[in-house]
């Protein structure tokens, strides 16, 4: 399996240092490197800070994304998953999991989903070139997407260091990422979902 992932590992790094070399803004290099991928896979960890409750909530784990809408997320013992036709939210330490298929004309939306295709959803303003971006979001109507995020970019591997942005509750999120990797294919299996028979289902109409 390391070795399929190995080959699979997309050649964005060069394209991305040849790019800057010539000058590009260095987020653009990094949309161009994730739009053109056919899958990418983040090493995150996501920071909650609630001012209400006075609490920080701290989750790591790694999210996939393929060019074709699916979606896997494995943080802590839980997995958030999206197969292309339906929902899983699995909690290994309640032994449980929500599956909740999409009707006709419903669309699959997450906080993060959008990183496949971050300027079909938002625009970008920069604040500081190769440093610091604002997007804002392009249509609001029945979005569950925040309106505003701020990105950091650079680090070690001139990629996308963090993502913050308030939600709903008015909790500041803020998403590190250690690692993203661009690849050439999907890798399906990913995306399946493959349950041990002590975890119950539960289905949502």
């Amino acid at each position: 399996m390391k070795k399929i992932i190995k080959t699979m590992i997309y050649s964005g790094c060069l394209l991305l240092a040849i790019n800057i070399a010539a000058g590009r803004d260095l987020f653009s290099n990094i949309k161009d490197e994730i739009t053109s991928a056919k899958m990418i896979r983040l090493q995150a960890q996501i920071i909650i800070k609630s001012k209400i409750f006075e609490s920080i909530d701290t989750t790591s784990g790694i999210i996939s994304i393929g060019d074709d809408g699916r979606y896997c997320a494995k943080l802590d013992s839980d997995i958030y998953l999206f197969d292309g036709r339906c929902i899983w939210e699995v909690s290994y330490e309640n032994k449980q999991a929500t599956k909740q298929c999409l009707k006709d004309g419903e669309r699959f939306q997450n906080r993060l989903f959008f990183l496949k295709d971050i300027d079909g959803y938002y625009n970008s303003k920069m604040i500081i070139k190769d440093s610091t971006y604002i997007l804002t979001l392009k249509d609001k109507k029945g979005s569950g997407l925040p309106d505003t995020l701020t990105v950091l970019t650079g680090g070690v591997h001139n990629k996308i260091s963090m993502l913050k942005y308030f939600d709903l509750n008015g909790d500041m999120n803020e998403v590190n990422f250690n690692k993203l990797d661009c690849y050439d294919i999907v890798d399906s299996a990913i995306f399946e979902i493959q349950l041990p028979d002590s975890i119950e289902v539960i289905s949502i109409p």
